[in-house]
């Protein structure tokens, strides 16, 4: 099976997407050059067979292979429980943003299960591995932006270990994500947080390049800059 699914692939590279995803993804495992709709076809295609057999099986090889199985262990129809233990052996293996917003994107079942996702998340909160710590951030800011939620994400923000760059790149997209949901609160939060002036930094510029904040809010938080 796995064998199959690596030679449909393999069909579906080309050179040209090969070069042009290896140098927007770094640290990523081999890159083929398979585009991102294709791969979220065939995950759909596996999920429609025994797709326990192809996560039990599968051990990436490639950036795709393993951005294949992200898909299908999120996609997937299965207890939460279960999906939450196949998240468990991946999550660790995750060595670039491609593979980690990919994933985070596909796991709508967070709108199902909003509150047992956000308990997992919180196993991650104190990692200092970079994508776990991308993967808390990146998730926040897909789902929990929202009422219920907002004050504890900045709770959140605050605590995590930033040391690495797409680390603090995923704290910086959710600041900036939520600047343009919640003004009044990320504001308040801009005046008084734990961050690095790296990534206090980098969520002024991208609150600022933002096509929803407005233009007050943007020179508002300029004092901030550091």
């Amino acid at each position: 099976m796995i064998e199959q699914i690596e030679k449909i692939l393999i069909s579906k590279a080309t050179k040209r997407q090969q070069t042009f995803s290896g140098s927007l993804i770094p640290n990523a495992l081999p890159i083929l050059g398979v585009k991102t709709p294709e791969i979220r076809l065939l995950a759909k295609q596996i999920i429609k067979g025994d797709f326990r057999l192809f996560l039990n099986k599968c051990e990436p090889k490639t950036f795709e292979m393993q951005l294949l199985k992200g898909y299908v262990i999120a996609e997937a129809k299965m207890d939460i429980n279960e999906k939450l233990n196949y998240l468990d052996q991946f999550i660790p293996t995750i060595t670039d943003w491609a593979v980690n917003d990919g994933l985070s994107s596909a796991l709508k079942c967070c709108k199902k299960y909003s509150k047992e996702m956000f308990n997992y998340l919180l196993k991650y909160k104190n990692s200092k591995k970079e994508f776990e710590v991308r993967f808390v951030s990146v998730m926040l800011m897909s789902y929990y932006l929202n009422d219920d939620y907002i004050d504890i994400v900045f709770s959140i923000l605050d605590d995590l270990y930033l040391n690495d760059y797409y680390a603090k790149m995923g704290v910086a997209w959710c600041i900036a994500t939520a600047m343009a949901k919640y003004p009044d609160k990320t504001k308040k939060y801009f005046e008084n947080n734990n961050l690095d002036s790296w990534t206090i930094n980098k969520s002024i510029s991208k609150c600022r390049d933002s096509l929803v904040v407005s233009k007050s809010d943007k020179n508002y938080i300029l004092r901030f800059k550091k």
